[in-house]
C-alpha cells in the first residue's frame, strides 16, 4: 500500500492511497478457505465445496471488506505515524472514481482530511478578563430570611383575603361544571385580577373568569380538577363562594428558627444568623459569577486566537455523518455555535500543549464527587459522608458516557484555573439583576 499526501492548502489535504494485490490477496485467501471449511452449502459434505464455488459466491463481497479494511487501517496509520491532528474524520474525495471489484486487481482510493490550525496564543498579564461580583443588598439578605420564616411559620385562619393569602373555594356553574374544596393562593392571580377577591370574607361569593386569575392551562385545569383537554372546552365563567382563607405567620426570629435551618446551636444569635444568611447568598451567586466568567474566558480567548476553520470541509463532515438528521440548512443554521465549541477545543488543547498541564486520576475524581454533590443538593442533601461521596464519584466514573463528560469538564477546569492566573482579572461589582443579565448574553 502507498500512501501519497498532496497539501491543498494550510488546512486541508488529500491522501491518495493506492492498494495493490499483493496488499490484500493472502488475506482474502485465508477468508475464503476459512469459508469454504464452514460452508454448509446443499449438495455438497461440510468442508468439501469446491473452491471455484466459494470464489464465485464469496470473493467480490471479501475482497471489497479487504480492501476498505486495509485502506482505513493504513490511513488511521499514517496520520498517527505523521502527527497529524485533524478535525473530525476523512472524507471520501468526491471526484473518486467507482471502484469495479470485478474487473480491478489494483486500486486507488482518494480522501480528504482537514487539519488543525496552527495558533499564535500566548496566555500572559496583558490579557484582561472581567470577574464580576455581586453586592449582596440588605433587601436580598431580608428577602431570604422572610423566605425562611414563612417556611418554618404556622398557618392561621383570616377574616378577610389578603394579598398572601392561601383561600379554599367552591365554584359552581349553573347546569354545568362545579368543583368543591379547590385551593387557590392569591399570590398566583395576577395584580390586576386580585381586586376581584381581595377583602372578601368566608361566605362571600363573586362571579370570575378563571382562566384570567391562573393563566397558567396547567394550574387552572389542576384547579377545576379537569383535564387539559377539557379545559379547552368549558365554559371559563363560574360563581366562586369562599369557604375558608389562611395565611401563615411566620416564625419568630429565635433560636428555634435557628436550630430548624442549620442543626442545634450552629447559630446563636441574630448577628450570625445575618451573616449564614449573606454567605449562602454569596455562595449561591457565586456560582453565577464563576458562569460568566467561564464563558467570557471563552470567548476572549478565542478572540485572542482567532483559529481559522476548514469550513467547507466541516459542513460536509458533519452533514455526512448525521445519518440523514440534518440538512444543508440546518448545517448552515448551527455551525456558528459548533464551530465556537471546536474553536474553544483547539484553545484548550492549544494551552494543556503549551503549558505541559495535565488531568490526573485525583482531577477526575474531585470533578466527579462535585458533581454527585450537586445532584444531590437538587434533593435536599447537603452533606454526605466523605467514603460514601467517593463511593458514588466511582461508580460514575466507571460509566464510559460519564467518564467522558466528566473529563471534559475536568479539562475545562484545569485550563481555566491556569488562565485566572495567567492573564489580568478585572474585579467589577454588580448587582444580581445585572449579572442575570450578562448570564442571558452570548
Amino acid at each position: 500500500m502507498n500512501i501519497v499526501r498532496t497539501d491543498i492548502d494550510a488546512l486541508n489535504v488529500a491522501l491518495t492511497v493506492k492498494v495493490e494485490k499483493s496488499d490484500y490477496e493472502g488475506k482474502v485467501e485465508a477468508t475464503l478457505r476459512d469459508y469454504r471449511r464452514k460452508a454448509q452449502i446443499p449438495g455438497f459434505r461440510p468442508g468439501m465445496v469446491p473452491m471455484g464455488v466459494i470464489r464465485k459466491m464469496y470473493q467480490k463481497s471479501v475482497t471489497a471488506d479487504e480492501v476498505y479494511k486495509q485502506v482505513s487501517t493504513g490511513i488511521a496509520e499514517y496520520i498517527e505515524n505523521n502527527q497529524l491532528h485533524i478535525l473530525g474524520e476523512p472524507l471520501p474525495n468526491e471526484n473518486t472514481q467507482q471502484i469495479d471489484f470485478d474487473a480491478q486487481s489494483e486500486f486507488e482510493f482518494m480522501y480528504d482530511v482537514a487539519l488543525a490550525p496552527k495558533m499564535q496564543l500566548d496566555v500572559n498579564k496583558e490579557i484582561k478578563i472581567p470577574y464580576y461580583t455581586v453586592t449582596i443588598t440588605d433587601d436580598e439578605v431580608q428577602q431570604r430570611i422572610n423566605g425562611y420564616r414563612d417556611y418554618y411559620g404556622k398557618m392561621a385562619k383570616s377574616e378577610k383575603i389578603g394579598k398572601n393569602d392561601l383561600v379554599r373555594v367552591d365554584l359552581a356553574q349553573t347546569n354545568g361544571h362545579a368543583v368543591e374544596a379547590a385551593l387557590l393562593s392569591l399570590k398566583m392571580i395576577p395584580e390586576a385580577e386580585q381586586q376581584t377577591l381581595l377583602g372578601l370574607s368566608p361566605g362571600d361569593a363573586v362571579e370570575v373568569n378563571v382562566r384570567k386569575i391562573l393563566t397558567n392551562d396547567i394550574d387552572c385545569a389542576a384547579f377545576l380538577k379537569i383535564t387539559h383537554e377539557k379545559l379547552e372546552t368549558i365554559d371559563p365563567v363560574f360563581t366562586l363562594t369562599i369557604k375558608e382563607i389562611t395565611h401563615v405567620e411566620p416564625a419568630e426570629i429565635n433560636q428555634n428558627l435557628f436550630d430548624d435551618l442549620y442543626g442545634k446551636d450552629t447559630v446563636t444569635s441574630d448577628e450570625a444568623f445575618t451573616d449564614k444568611v449573606k454567605g449562602e447568598l454569596h455562595s449561591e451567586l457565586s456560582g453565577k459569577s464563576e458562569h460568566r466568567f467561564i464563558a467570557d474566558v471563552r470567548s476572549i480567548l478565542i478572540k485572542h486566537a482567532a483559529p481559522e476553520l476548514p469550513e467547507a470541509f466541516l459542513k460536509r463532515w458533519l452533514l455526512l455523518t448525521s445519518d440523514g438528521k440534518m440538512t444543508e440548512e440546518q448545517v448552515e443554521k448551527d455551525f456558528p455555535s459548533f464551530a465556537e465549541g471546536l474553536c474553544w477545543q483547539l484553545v484548550e488543547h492549544h494551552i494543556l500543549m503549551q503549558e505541559n498541564l495535565e488531568v490526573t486520576d485525583d482531577d477526575l475524581l474531585l470533578v466527579a464527587k462535585k458533581m454527585v454533590f450537586q445532584r444531590l443538593a437538587m434533593y435536599g442533601v447537603n452533606s454526605m459522608n466523605e467514603d460514601r461521596l467517593t463511593e458514588f464519584a466511582h461508580t460514575m466514573l466507571n460509566r464510559p458516557e460519564d467518564r467522558k463528560r466528566l473529563t471534559e469538564y475536568a479539562i475545562e477546569h484545569r485550563v481555566v484555573e491556569h488562565v485566572r492566573n495567567a492573564v489580568t482579572i478585572e474585579q467589577k461589582e454588580v448587582t444580581n439583576e445585572q449579572l442575570n443579565n450578562l448570564l442571558s448574553m452570548p
